[in-house]
């Protein structure tokens, strides 16, 4: 069983369309567009047949600037930089997915992700290694 981290946005969007996995996963993890993202997710799960599932889990106290409605942290690299913040939506996901007895998790992430450390081939590579080898088995 696959599962797909589903912000409703385009990446995400367009991976749900394109393997068609049987869950997908939206998180408000405390970002000012959880609502937004929550429902263009549920529509585009409900549009694919997708069995839909929503974590909340408020870490908006760890976050800054757009994404969190306040000033950027010092010497933050964009406007909105969420510490961490894909590792986070990962390990989340891959949390309730191991309730769902999936063994892939699906992640789509943009070129211009690659700004970002969390965001590169290189971080998916070793984020995948970390949760085969942990003892819910996923690979994402």
């Amino acid at each position: 069983m696959d599962a797909v981290l589903l912000s409703g946005g385009m990446d995400s969007t367009s991976l749900a369309a394109w393997l068609r996995p049987s869950a997908a996963i939206t998180i408000d993890y405390g970002q000012v567009c959880a609502s937004a993202e929550i429902c263009a997710a549920r529509h585009v799960s409900m549009l694919l047949g997708i069995d839909h599932h929503t974590i909340r889990a408020d870490c908006s106290s760890l976050g800054s600037g757009d994404l969190c409605g306040t000033n950027s942290l010092p010497g933050a690299p964009t406007s909105d930089w969420w510490p961490f913040r894909n590792q986070l939506l990962i390990t989340l996901a891959a949390m309730h997915a191991v309730r769902l007895g999936v063994k892939r998790l699906l992640l789509g992430t943009v070129r211009s992700d690659s700004f970002h450390v969390d965001g590169t081939e290189r971080f998916m590579e070793a984020v995948d290694r970390v949760l085969r080898m942990q003892e819910g088995g996923i690979g994402s």
